[in-house]
């Protein structure tokens, strides 16, 4: 099993103007991850069943899981006020 590594580094100062815009940019943010959610759950179900029937992983449902898992982890960092370091609204490759 692989482990995972997020690093943010801290910085003192934070900016008031980024905290008020902050929540704006999440406004958009948020509907695009409600829409991945929704086909991040229907991918991870067809992956379940993949491998219950074959017994092995789908190379592009999983790099597509770690992906979504990647962004939600990126947005979540942000929202919760750990780095100020905006992400994309969409999700990179």
């Amino acid at each position: 099993m692989k482990t995972v590594k997020y690093d943010v580094t801290y910085v003192e100062g934070a900016g008031r103007l980024e905290l008020f815009i902050r929540f704006f940019w999440l406004i958009p943010t948020f509907v695009v991850l409600c829409v991945l959610s929704f086909i991040g759950t229907m991918a991870y179900c067809l992956q379940f069943l993949y491998i219950l029937l074959l017994g092995k992983r789908h190379k592009t449902l999983h790099a597509w899981i770690v992906k979504y898992m990647a962004y939600v982890t990126k947005v979540n960092s942000y929202y919760l006020l750990v780095t100020d370091e905006r992400n994309p609204i969409m999700p990179e490759d």
